[in-house]
This record gives C-alpha cells, sequence and structure tokens, in this order.
C-alpha cells in the first residue's frame, strides 16, 4: 500500500481578496489550543522532473491561527506528521508578513522564459492562491517569508512548546479499481467499509474517509501491508493510498 503518513512577470488572477481573509482572528487574541483548525498559511512545493505536490501528498506546511504548525515527517512506511507549537507572537508576525507580501490575494508570478518541468511554490492564505513559478530565482517578499516558513530552521525561544507527532483523527483512503477479475492470488479482502460507495475523484479513483476504530484499524493496516498490495472489496480488487487529514481538511473536497 502506497501510505502517505508522514502541492518576473506578475499576472494578478480573479477577486481582490481572499474570502475571509480579512476575518482571521488575531494569533494574539486566541487562548493556547485554540483555533486549531482554522488554515492561514500553507505552501506546497508542486512540479518538477519528479512530479512533486499532487493533491494526495501532505502540505510542505501548514500554519494554524493558533501558532501550531503542521509538516510531513520523514519519507518512509513508519512517516510521522510532525507539529510545531509557535508563540502566538511570532505565528502574527508571519501573518502580518503574508499580508504585506499580498498573499490575500490570488496571482501567479511567473518567468520571463518558459522552462519546462519548473518548480512551482504554491501558498496559500485564506482561500487566496499564490503560485510562484523557479521560486528560487524569484526575489520578492513572498518568497522571503516562504524562506522563514521552515520549521527546522526555527529557534526554540519562537516555540511555546517543543516539536511533537501530529496524530490525526481522520483518514482519507483513495481506491483504484485495478479491473483485475478474478482477484489475484494475495488479494487482501478490505476489513472497513466497501470501498466501493467512495466518493469519485475527477482525477480518477474512489475517496472515502474513514474515523475513530476504523481509522486505529486502517493505520495497522497500512503498516503491515506491501507496497503495491492489492485490496478485494465488494467483488473488485482496488490499489489504495491513504491520506491523513488535516485539521481544517473534513472530506475528500479538500483533496481535490
Amino acid at each position: 500500500m502506497a501510505a502517505v503518513l508522514v502541492g518576473v512577470s506578475l499576472l494578478t488572477g480573479c477577486g481582490s481578496k481572499a474570502d475571509g481573509v480579512d476575518d482571521l482572528p488575531s494569533a494574539t487574541a486566541l487562548p493556547p489550543g485554540q483555533g486549531g483548525d482554522q488554515l492561514v498559511l500553507r505552501w506546497r512545493m508542486t512540479g518538477g522532473m519528479a512530479g512533486l505536490g499532487g493533491p494526495w501528498t501532505v502540505p510542505d506546511l501548514s500554519l494554524y491561527a493558533d501558532g501550531t504548525a503542521i509538516v510531513p515527517g520523514k519519507p518512509g512506511r513508519t512517516s510521522r506528521l510532525q507539529r510545531y507549537h509557535l508563540k502566538r507572537a511570532v505565528a502574527q508576525r508571519f501573518f502580518d508578513e503574508a499580508r504585506k507580501a499580498g498573499l490575500q490575494r490570488s496571482r501567479k508570478v511567473d518567468t520571463k522564459t518558459q522552462v519546462a518541468d519548473a518548480m512551482v511554490l504554491v501558498i496559500w492564505m485564506g482561500s487566496a492562491k499564490t503560485e510562484i513559478v523557479m521560486p528560487q530565482e524569484q526575489h520578492i517578499a513572498a518568497t522571503a517569508l516562504w524562506k522563514k516558513l521552515q520549521p527546522d530552521q526555527w529557534s526554540t525561544g519562537d516555540q511555546q512548546s517543543p516539536p511533537d507527532v501530529y496524530r490525526p483523527d481522520r483518514l482519507a483512503v483513495s481506491a483504484l479499481d485495478t479491473g483485475e477479475h478474478p482477484a489475484p492470488p494475495g488479494a487482501i479482502p478490505w476489513p472497513l467499509s466497501p470501498l466501493g460507495k467512495g466518493r469519485q475523484l475527477a482525477r480518477g479513483g474512489l475517496c472515502t474517509i474513514y474515523t475513530g476504530g476504523d481509522a486505529a484499524r486502517l493505520r495497522e493496516l497500512a503498516s503491515k501491508a506491501d507496497l503495491g498490495a492489492r485490496f478485494s472489496s465488494g467483488g473488485k480488487v482496488y490499489m489504495v493510498r491513504v491520506r491523513p487529514l488535516l485539521p481544517d481538511e473534513k472530506s475528500c473536497d479538500a483533496l481535490v
């Protein structure tokens, strides 16, 4: 099972501001532990020859209103998401800097020359989306902020407590019908609700959300199944991918 336990010329997009961005609470107004599911900033590196940053990958960083930041763990079967806890004043400085960089407005920062397989940095502030082509070569306020949004570089003095592991309570499964019939030897009976009842994804496959005890069973299954394992469910055979949902991701819609 491919388990993800661990997305110069200036082109202005539609709209002048992101819905809800101006209404985001001040981090300094939030008591500790509150507002943790209200996303303020997120970035993901996409593109390149390896095709980085698809919707089913965990974003490189998600920063919430209370100063909680969640990042992928190191690649591997036992990868766990890491959680950081910024002091609220430090988080607020990042939010203020993001506004000064114009991240509350959707836009695209391109290069003068077209480069095949170029890396593209995508930064979200609320619902506003900024795309920056070849960010290492763009010397603008948005990329200056991006370089600061690297948790492994944050000092302990900027954090209100040590980093820990983020344990999601919701897991999403993408199931792709392999068309194999009959089921090949070694196909594993799917032990949870039928995969065929999941929501159809635009890029193919069916998405199902598991919570509670089912999520716990799924974690155990993901830790034991071999890469590329087949699962039988409802008379069909599927390959599946597992993706933890972050605090702001409530359904399969967040992964489209």
